[in-house]
């Protein structure tokens, strides 16, 4: 949300399968061991599978290339992903992941592959430490400073292009006059800047606590301003009394799942953070209500194993109009430029699902289709969260409401739509943001057509089967398969029409 970011686009194909194998189909919610052999039977036929059409995607028949990563087992299916390599170094965002389902014969149901052939591997005759790739990295973001984000964030491997595999070292900086997070990839001979981008996943402002936020819950934006955060008796009039579960008890907010690390340092001796939002301390609260909230949705649908952990949200520690999810630090972050950021749900849960994202498929949105998902995702979930949390018909397809009245002259006013029509590729621009309109529109449709719940359970379960390449068409059958796991596929007509409203296929 927020700044645009470049991404770069990469190979991706995904093709439904129906070809059945043998399986002892694993039934927990949870990850299963590697010692394990439920998981162990799983990642066999995964195997067999890939080698018996190693053709098909490419790929050498004796997998020697290959890397088993892991093994996600719920009730419904497993997903084993494997991570490309040469000379046992990884291919930068090169993976495939198999989707096998749960039946009493078990079934290959899956593959998204981002699998690349290459024709010869580049040779290099003097390689640069690390040390040096990272000074190369640091040069090239022409900012007055810049700093490691991470102790291991300088890592060997390779990246395919025309044909030839490239020695690079993939190295991750942060820029601290500009709030941006670069993963760069450098040349391991020369030293060449090969590509880069800013991993952070931002959002553009938003904003006791507010449900969801203090438009949206008043049925109209008339009469609410910030005002440099004074109180005012519209905006207190929105604020709703909840109940904060989860603290660890040592008097800050900081709890199952939300750590708030922010500028107000909000302490209660007694745990109770009664706040107006004159107060830095109200965006601590609403940080944590609703990233708590929204975490325990999540587990009341089944899904133990996503995300489940006490996430940092630093907040009002950044004062530009913008928020984001850090990759690279599993951490949130929002801004107080404008509208607060924290002051409103819909940008808290945006940015949440950016880390769902990342902690189902680790370096999700690779792709200038991927990235587009995830922002859609996003605002699927903020919007889908605002209206259940709202008894308002205001604001329907539309997501932060409260932060956009710094921006948007719209009635309501709203930092995207969920309604647009947007078609693909009629109407793909290349602006990340933008193009997420796309895809949220087929979400949001699909919890208009089966409810918010069977809707959201769907698209998580759909989540496991991509890879950090995968593009609309990956998703869209990832989709279909999940319903075909979950329910049976009853509601497989609806997401085939769903889709190709919005120009894409799910065959």
């Amino acid at each position: 949300m927020g700044k645009s970011k470049k991404v770069i686009a990469a190979l991706s194909t995904a093709i439904l399968l129906t070809a059945p194998v043998s399986t002892v189909a694993a039934k927990t919610n949870m990850p299963v061991k590697a010692t394990e052999k439920k998981e162990f039977d799983t990642r066999t036929l995964a195997e067999q599978y890939l080698k018996k059409h190693a053709k098909t995607y490419k790929m050498k028949s004796n997998l020697s290339d290959l890397k088993y990563v892991t093994t996600i087992s719920t009730q419904h299916g497993s997903y084993v992903r494997f991570e490309q390599t040469i000379n046992n170094a990884p291919v930068f965002t090169k993976e495939v992941t198999v989707t096998v389902t749960v039946t009493p014969h078990g079934k290959v149901a899956l593959v998204v592959s981002d699998y690349t052939p290459y024709e010869k591997v580049e040779t290099i005759k003097d390689k640069l430490s690390k040390d040096e790739a990272e000074k190369k990295a640091v040069h090239s973001m022409k900012t007055k400073t810049a700093e490691k984000w991470m102790a291991d964030s300088k890592e060997f491997g390779y990246i395919i292009k025309d044909g030839v595999a490239i020695p690079t070292y993939r190295v991750i900086v942060k820029t601290d006059d500009q709030g941006n997070e670069w993963e760069t990839y450098v040349h391991a001979g020369d030293g060449t800047v090969l590509k880069k981008k800013d991993l952070l996943q931002h959002a553009t402002g938003s904003g006791k606590v507010f449900l969801p936020n203090p438009v949206e819950s008043q049925g109209a934006a008339t009469g609410l301003n910030d005002n440099r955060d004074k109180d005012s008796t519209a905006l207190n009039h929105q604020l709703k009394a909840v109940t904060l579960v989860g603290l660890d008890g040592s008097g800050y907010l900081r709890g199952t799942y939300a750590n708030i690390n922010s500028k107000a340092k909000t302490y209660s001796a007694t745990n109770t953070f009664n706040f107006t939002r004159s107060s830095d301390s109200f965006e601590d609260v609403m940080a944590y209500y609703h990233i708590d909230t929204e975490q325990r949705y999540i587990q009341s649908l089944g899904f133990t194993n996503i995300n489940n952990r006490s996430i940092k949200a630093n907040v009002n520690t950044y004062t530009q109009d913008n928020s984001f999810y850090s990759p690279s630090t599993k951490e949130l972050t929002f801004g107080s430029g404008g509208v607060d950021d924290a002051e409103d749900a819909g940008v808290i849960i945006h940015e949440y699902g950016h880390s769902i994202q990342d902690n189902q498929v680790p370096g999700f949105g690779n792709s200038a289709e991927g990235g587009a998902m995830g922002e859609g995702f996003g605002d699927f979930l903020g919007a889908t969260y605002e209206d259940a949390t709202s008894s308002a018909s205001f604001g329907k397809a539309c997501v932060a409401e409260w932060d956009a009245t710094s921006y948007s002259s719209s009635n309501p006013p709203c930092l995207r739509r969920l309604d647009e029509n947007k078609v693909y590729p009629k109407d793909w621009s290349g602006e990340v943001h933008a193009d997420g309109e796309i895809w949220s529109q087929g979400l949001y449709e699909m919890a208009q057509a089966f409810g918010r719940d069977v809707a959201t359970k769907i698209i998580l379960q759909s989540h496991w089967s991509l890879t950090p390449n995968a593009t609309f068409h990956d998703g869209a059958k990832a989709i279909k398969q999940a319903d075909m796991a979950l329910y049976g596929g009853a509601h497989a007509s609806q997401i085939d029409a769903i889709w190709k409203a919005r120009g894409i296929s799910t065959n």
